[in-house]
């Protein structure tokens, strides 16, 4: 008379073989998160940059500092804004999606990579023939 079933070896194969998938699985998830999560905050820094844009043609008499810009000079043409600035000026960042206190006076913009408030993070803008660009200065809020 012959057994059915397997032996423990062959179940030892397909419980390696699983744990193996299974690792690998994982691994791919994660990446595929991380990258997710480094293009929302792509977006985040993209939506700051255009508001900082809306904010200086709406207001271009704060476009009063020096500063280089990717080697070029800029006399007199330039501003430093943290998000918070932005934010608080009105209607330039959609502020649907951000985080806000129990009191509802509080909202915070967060980076979704490292958790950390990206309030503190600045904007430069800046005039060049007469048009007004803006790029990120300082990204406090990636930790480093």
């Amino acid at each position: 008379m012959q057994k059915k079933g397997f032996t423990l070896v062959e179940l030892l194969a397909v419980i390696v073989v699983l744990a193996l998938i299974v690792t690998i699985s994982f691994a791919s998830i994660n990446r595929i998160r991380q990258n997710s999560l480094e293009r929302i905050v792509d977006t985040k820094i993209a939506a700051l940059e255009q508001a900082a844009i809306l904010y200086a043609q709406d207001n271009p008499e704060i476009l009063t500092e020096s500063c280089d810009v990717g080697g070029t000079h800029y006399d007199n043409y330039c501003q430093v804004l943290t998000a918070r600035e932005i934010i608080e000026a009105g209607d330039y960042f959609d502020t649907g999606n951000l985080t806000t206190s129990e009191d509802g006076t509080y909202q915070d913009l967060i980076n979704d990579v490292t958790g950390l408030s990206m309030l503190d993070d600045t904007v430069q803008v800046y005039r060049h023939n007469n048009r007004i660009y803006a790029v990120m200065l300082d990204i406090k809020s990636n930790g480093g």
